[in-house]
C-alpha cells in the first residue's frame, strides 16, 4: 500500500511493497506517490531498497534492494556463481514453475483489455538451463592491468565482470572463454578502451549448433592488427574439437556492435549447421536464429498448428530470419513468401530452402513496411500470414500492408506483450478479431516472454 513520505531523492533508503511487475520483470511498488521500480522484486516482497533514480516529472523512480524484509514467494539457491552480478538472469533464483506463473501475469497484464480471450497452456522449455545456443561476451581491463572476458552487471553497460561459467550454455562454452582469456594474457594482447578508443579485443562470440555440438566462435577486434590471430584459432581447434569454425571480424566504428564489417575465416567453415524437427539449417556468423533452439522447433511446429492450413493456402512470413518458420509451413501449404530485411539472412534462408529439398518457398530482402505494400499492388494475396517482428513491434507501414493483404488469418510470434498489444488493437480496428494467446518460455531464468497470438478476419 501507498505510504506518506517525503518524495524519493537519489541515495534514500526507503521501504515500499511489491504489488505488480512491469514489462521488464522489475517489481513495481509505491512510494510517496511515486511508482518505483526494483530490480529482483516480485509482487509479494517488502523491501528496503536504496533510490538509484528520480523522474519527478513522470513520479517515477529506480530503486535497488538493500533487504529482502519478508516475501510471499520462497527463493531457491541459484545455479550461477554470478547470480545477483550479472545483468542476465534476473529470476534464477524462482523456482521455474514460479517463473512461468509470473510470465503468464505478464502476458495477461499487458493484454489486459483482451482478457476474455483464451490462453493456452504455457509451452515451458525443455531445458531451464543450458539452453542458449549463443553468446557475446566482452572484452576489458582487470584492475591488475590484464585481460577480462565476461558480461554486464545489471545496469552498467560500461564495466563487466570476469566471467568463471555462464549456466545458460553448454560446455564447453566457458573453457572457451577461458582459453581465450589465457590466450590474451599470454600474448600481453590489450581490450579495447571505450573511453579512449585503443586497444585490439572487443568482443568473443560463441554460436552452438544444438542438434549437431558444431561451435563457432567469432573473435571480434578492432582495426588494429591482429598478428596471432591464426594462432589462437589452431589453439581453439586443437583443444576442442566441436570447434568447426573460429571467424576474425574487424568493427572499425566507436559503436559496440559485436560483428564488423570486415572478416576472415581463420580456421574451420564459415557456417556451422543444426537441425530443427525435420529440417537441417545453416548458421552464418551474424544471422539471427532462435536463442533456445530445442523449444524454437516446438513453437515453430505450434505456429504451423495455429495456422490450420489444409495444403492448398499461400501464406505470407513477415520477418522471416533465415527461413525457419518459412520451411515448418512449406510441408502444409502451397505456397510460402519469406520477407526478411538481412540479405544475408535471406541468403541463409535460400541456402536452408535447398539443403532441404523445399521448393514451394520464396524469400524477399527488404523492409517489411515496403515489400508488403509492394506485393499488395502487385495483386498478391496470401489465405494466411505470420509475422515474427523484433522487440518494436511491427512498423506501420507493415501492419498497413499487412491489412491490405487480407489474409484470412494472422498468427503473431512476439517477443515483447506490450508492443503485441499495440498492433493487436491496430488489427481488430480494421476487422481482425484475437482468438487466441500462448506463452512459449524460450528464455527461462529470465522475465522475457514469447507469445503466440491468432487473430481471424471477421466475415
Amino acid at each position: 500500500m501507498s505510504e506518506s513520505h517525503p518524495k524519493p531523492r537519489p541515495g534514500n533508503v526507503v521501504k515500499f511493497d511489491v504489488e505488480s511487475l512491469n514489462g521488464k520483470g522489475m517489481g513495481i511498488g509505491s512510494y510517496s506517490g511515486y511508482r518505483v521500480a526494483v530490480r529482483g522484486g516480485i509482487p509479494g516482497d517488502r523491501v528496503k531498497a536504496r533510490i538509484r533514480k528520480v523522474r519527478n516529472r513522470d513520479r517515477e523512480g529506480e530503486a535497488r534492494i538493500v533487504e529482502r524484509l519478508s516475501e510471499q514467494i520462497d527463493r531457491i539457491e541459484p545455479e550461477c556463481v554470478h547470480f545477483g552480478v550479472c545483468g542476465g538472469c534476473l529470476w534464477q533464483d524462482l523456482a521455474y514453475p514460479e517463473q512461468i506463473r509470473l510470465k503468464e501475469q505478464l502476458v495477461r497484464d499487458a493484454l489486459k483489455p483482451k482478457s476474455s480471450v483464451a490462453i493456452g497452456e504455457t509451452l515451458r522449455s525443455p531445458d531451464p538451463y543450458g539452453y542458449r545456443n549463443k553468446m557475446e561476451f566482452s572484452f576489458g581491463h582487470s584492475s591488475e592491468g590484464g585481460v577480462e572476458i565476461g558480461l554486464h552487471p545489471a545496469g552498467q553497460f560500461g564495466r563487466i565482470f570476469d566471467l568463471e561459467v555462464c549456466s545458460l550454455m553448454r560446455e564447453p562454452a566457458s573453457a572457451i572463454v577461458e582459453e581465450v582469456r589465457q590466450f590474451a594474457s599470454e600474448e600481453c594482447l590489450r581490450a579495447y578502451d571505450l573511453r579512449t578508443h585503443e586497444g585490439l579485443l572487443r568482443f568473443l562470440t560463441i554460436r552452438e549448433a544444438t542438434a549437431t555440438g558444431e561451435i563457432m566462435v567469432i573473435v571480434t577486434t578492432s582495426a588494429e592488427p591482429f598478428e596471432k590471430a591464426r594462432t589462437l584459432a589452431d589453439r581453439l581447434c586443437g583443444r576442442f574439437p566441436s570447434v568447426k569454425s573460429v571467424i576474425h571480424t574487424i568493427n572499425r566504428e566507436k559503436a559496440q556492435v559485436a560483428y564488423g564489417s570486415e572478416s576472415v575465416v581463420l580456421s574451420g567453415t564459415e557456417t556451422i549447421h543444426d537441425t530443427l524437427g525435420d529440417y537441417g539449417f545453416v548458421v552464418s556468423p551474424s544471422s539471427f536464429s532462435q536463442p533456445n533452439a530445442r523449444q524454437a522447433a516446438s513453437m515453430f511446429e505450434r505456429v504451423v498448428s495455429l495456422c490450420e492450413l489444409s495444403g492448398s493456402e499461400r501464406v505470407l512470413d513477415a520477418y522471416c530470419g533465415t527461413g525457419g518458420i518459412s520451411l515448418f509451413l512449406a510441408g502444409h501449404a502451397e505456397r510460402v513468401v519469406g520477407v526478411e530485411v538481412s540479405e544475408e539472412a535471406i541468403g541463409d534462408a535460400v541456402a536452408n530452402s535447398a539443403r532441404n529439398g523445399v521448393r514451394n518457398v520464396a524469400f524477399m530482402a527488404g523492409p517489411a513496411e515496403n515489400l508488403l505494400g509492394q506485393l499488395c499492388g502487385q495483386g498478391e494475396r496470401f489465405d494466411v500470414a505470420v509475422t515474427d517482428p523484433p522487440r518494436s513491434g511491427m512498423h506501420h507501414k507493415a501492419i498497413r500492408g499487412l491489412i491490405d493483404l487480407q489474409p484470412r488469418r494472422i498468427v503473431y510470434v512476439s517477443c515483447n506483450p506490450t508492443a503485441l498489444a499495440a498492433d493487436v488493437s491496430t488489427l481488430q480496428a480494421h476487422g481482425y478479431a484475437l482468438n487466441f494467446l500462448q506463452l512459449v518460455d524460450m528464455l527461462p531464468q529470465t522475465p522475457h516472454c514469447e507469445v503466440l497470438a491468432r487473430l481471424d478476419k471477421v466475415l
